[in-house]
């Protein structure tokens, strides 16, 4: 995931330098931390399915090929990686949280305005209606 990948998914450009470098910087660690606790789990016969679809939709917000961001109309879905990014907390270790709760609350701030957009947006379609 790149800004570019990110602006011309619908992200704001101010917000998606700043969301890609986040994201760039602690995806690799979660990603190797998720593969290990998969590996870990067969070794141990345990069930690591939710992990694994943690680990396969962080890989499509990170190819924008995720069903929130190819949905019409098209956009980077903020609450999609938010709520992958606070579900995959579950599973990390103590150094690559810090760097993923800064993800999260960038994740959240992005959210709360994409939600306000759209609350904005349906109040002036109502309007219109009225008309």
């Amino acid at each position: 995931m790149n800004s570019a990948e990110l602006i011309a998914a619908g992200a704001h450009p101010d917000e998606a330098g700043t969301i890609a470098a986040a994201w760039t910087w602690v995806y690799d660690g979660i990603r190797e931390e998720l593969t290990a606790r998969v590996r870990t789990a067969r070794k141990l016969g345990g069930d690591a399915t939710r992990v694994k679809e943690i680990r396969r939709e962080l890989g499509q917000l990170d190819r924008c090929a995720h069903r929130g961001c190819t949905q019409s109309p098209p956009g980077f879905s903020a609450y999609a990686a938010l709520r992958l990014v606070q579900e995959c907390l579950l599973y990390l270790p103590l150094e690559l949280l810090g760097d993923t709760h800064r993800l999260a609350a960038l994740l959240a701030d992005w959210a709360r305005i994409e939600r306000a957009e759209a609350e904005r947006s349906a109040r002036l379609a109502e309007v219109y209606r009225r008309d």
